[in-house]
């Protein structure tokens, strides 16, 4: 993962912070996943740094929104890119929580396990059929690990807050699955 060693040394001297979020996090929590792209949390006050910086990488920009901006190389193997966009009070959250990680060759900044379980509760507040299995089982597998830190009630509140109840009553209908 060349590509992502390259943008940490990039930014290491720019003030351009991000966070590694998404698949690749979730395997660094030690569940296996299969992923196809890299995706990394930004200040939306950044984007255009961002965009530059990946322009510079010939990567191509895709989907761009004030949420999300979406990264393609024309080279057959290269990852792509997907930067989620958030305001500067949540990413200095999101900041504050994550850790250093090594992921492949690149020493990176990994969002908590309780963010990267929110993000998941978020998307799945959005359906869409072709991510709900994957972030469905991202969410029960990292409530399972018991790393996130989410208590029953918390995660009542975020579901309530974020997805619906109907979210929280299937979770934990899926997490009591097989205690017994």
């Amino acid at each position: 993962m060349e590509v992502l060693r390259t943008i940490a040394l990039y930014v290491e001297d720019k003030d351009m912070p991000f966070i590694v979020i998404g698949g690749h996090a979730i395997n660094a929590y030690g569940i296996s996943r299969q992923t196809g792209d890299i995706d990394l949390l930004i200040q939306k006050s950044q984007k255009d740094k961002w965009v530059e910086l990946l322009s510079r990488l010939n990567y191509k920009l895709g989907q761009n929104d004030d949420k999300f901006a979406r990264f393609r190389h024309d080279q057959i193997g290269a990852w792509p890119i997907d930067l989620m966009l958030v305001d500067n009070d949540t990413f200095s959250k999101f900041l504050t929580d994550s850790s250093w990680n090594t992921i492949g060759v690149a020493k990176v900044r990994l969002v908590s396990a309780r963010h990267l379980a929110l993000l998941k509760i978020h998307a799945l507040k959005h359906y869409q059929e072709h991510r709900y299995v994957k972030d469905y089982t991202d969410l029960i597998s990292l409530l399972r690990t018991g790393l996130t830190g989410i208590s029953d009630l918390d995660l009542r509140a975020f579901c309530e807050r974020y997805a619906g109840l109907k979210l929280y009553d299937k979770i934990k209908a899926d997490l009591s699955e097989g205690k017994d």
